[in-house]
């Protein structure tokens, strides 16, 4: 994925720029390409706020928003399966059977960041950081800004049935994405005055019909993540300017499975780098490509009720 040689007409962001990294198990692999894209253009986090595989992606970002993306796609290329589930088929059998309320140990990606970045706290990172996580007991959403940085990860990515829910300060935790997949208004909480949106549930593109029952899971969960993108968006683009990247084509994927990172990252980083090359910045709105890569420069919609969608 070499850098783009031409000069790109993205007028700079309003600073703090706020990164926002969504879930989606193994579909986060899009972010390190859209990451890349990102690169090429010059545009970084000055704050980042990441939700399941998104604080996972967020946390390298944070602690190296120039260098974050060389460093994920070699981290990328070293997950599979089995390095974050753990133990095998029997194992987890024997887990439900003894009554348990999850079927794998806690995943190993706190660990994998803390081979980058070490066992840090939150507050040692270089920019401003947040991991999303959801309240078991009260049934909010919350915000982990502060402490160290591996429990806060293991909270976000705590999906229900699948890990064990995480007990930090007092609270039992479990998977953001439950309730706050793509946390924009936290991002502006925590002083973004422009955001960059990196979606894992296929931006920018139409969804494929489900042809099979495994399908319509998936193609469920990705509705259902969108129906929350679809209200916040708006709604924050009334205040800043708000990057929405559009990602891989979609595909009927087991987020648990890791057989198609070189793909997603690939195919994330060319719509992104396309989108990239032909938007323009120009105030408060949305600014987002035509579904399924339709990229007409200068093409811009009007204003909604829910604010500005500039679409390319």
């Amino acid at each position: 994925m070499a850098a783009t040689s031409s000069p790109s007409p993205l007028i700079d962001l309003p600073a703090p720029v706020g990164f926002v990294l969504g879930g989606g198990g193994s579909l986060g692999a899009q972010q390190v390409g859209m990451l890349q894209a990102l690169g090429d253009v010059g545009v970084h986090a000055d704050l980042v706020v990441g939700t399941s595989i998104g604080s996972v992606n967020g946390a390298l970002l944070a602690a190296d928003p120039t260098g974050a993306a060389s460093r994920l796609s070699h981290l990328w290329h070293t997950i599979d399966e089995r390095s974050i589930m753990g133990k095998g088929l029997l194992r987890r059998l024997v887990t439900l059977l003894r009554g348990g309320n999850h079927i794998y140990d806690t995943p190993a990606v706190a660990e994998l960041v803390g081979s980058h970045v070490g066992d840090v706290d939150i507050s040692e990172l270089s920019v401003p950081y947040a991991a999303l996580a959801v309240d078991v007991e009260q049934g909010v959403p919350t915000r982990l800004s502060s402490g160290r940085l591996a429990t806060a990860i293991e909270a976000s990515t705590a999906i229900p049935g699948v890990f064990p829910m995480v007990r930090r300060d007092g609270r039992l935790l479990c998977d953001g994405g439950l309730i706050t997949n793509v946390a924009v208004g936290d991002a502006l909480d925590m002083g973004a005055r422009s955001l960059v949106v990196l979606d894992c549930m296929f931006a920018g593109h139409t969804l494929e019909v489900p042809k099979r029952l495994t399908d319509t899971t998936m193609w469920t969960l990705t509705t259902q993540l969108r129906q929350q993108v679809l209200r916040d968006l708006p709604l924050a683009a009334r205040e800043v300017p708000v990057l929405y990247l559009p990602g891989a084509r979609p595909r009927m994927v087991n987020p648990l499975e890791f057989g198609l990172t070189s793909e997603l990252m690939h195919e994330a980083y060319e719509s992104s780098r396309v989108f990239l090359e032909t938007v323009s910045v120009d105030g408060a709105g949305l600014y987002q490509s035509e579904p399924d890569g339709d990229h007409t420069p200068g093409e811009h919609s009007g204003p909604t009720h829910t604010g500005h969608d500039r679409t390319v």
